[in-house]
């Protein structure tokens, strides 16, 4: 069982963007689409925290929380995950930069700044928790259609 956080990272000069990331050939689960910058949190470690973390070892910048989206249990390939979205936004002058990241977990191949939520589709129809997540809060999927599209194939089990 993992316990995950996902960030949505806004930022005030850019209002209505959020920062897309792509993940890399090599992902086991979602490989080449663009999603969330994500990561395990560790013991004891609050999810505003985790998601602290993850701006500034795989993004490269410093943000606060802002909101809590949602959160969602999956099961993947070779393990469970309870994933949670927590939009962050940038407090400094410092620009988020996958490709400056200081990771030994997934190194994202490259980032957008964007105010189509329609990038995080494909995705999601692929399993992505944090982009299901993120899409369901703008309106744009029905959480129970998307589950119900997931049972009996072979992206979860």
């Amino acid at each position: 069982m993992k316990y995950t956080v996902a960030v949505i990272l806004t930022d005030p000069k850019q209002p209505g963007k959020f920062l897309s990331v792509k993940r890399p050939s090599d992902d086991p689960d979602l490989c080449d689409e663009w999603g969330f910058p994500a990561t395990s949190m560790q013991p004891d470690e609050l999810p505003e925290d985790c998601a602290r973390r993850i701006c500034r070892i795989k993004l490269g910048c410093d943000a606060e929380p802002k909101r809590f989206l949602g959160l969602m249990f999956q099961k993947r390939n070779s393990y469970n995950i309870f994933l949670m979205d927590i939009e962050m936004e940038v407090v400094n002058s410092t620009q988020p930069d996958v490709h400056k990241a200081d990771t030994t977990q997934t190194q994202y191949v490259d980032q957008q700044w964007t105010d189509d939520p329609m990038v995080q589709m494909p995705s999601a129809r692929k399993g992505s928790c944090c982009s299901s997540i993120f899409l369901t809060d703008r309106g744009l999927l029905d959480r129970d259609e998307w589950i119900a599209s997931l049972e009996g194939s072979d992206l979860v089990g």
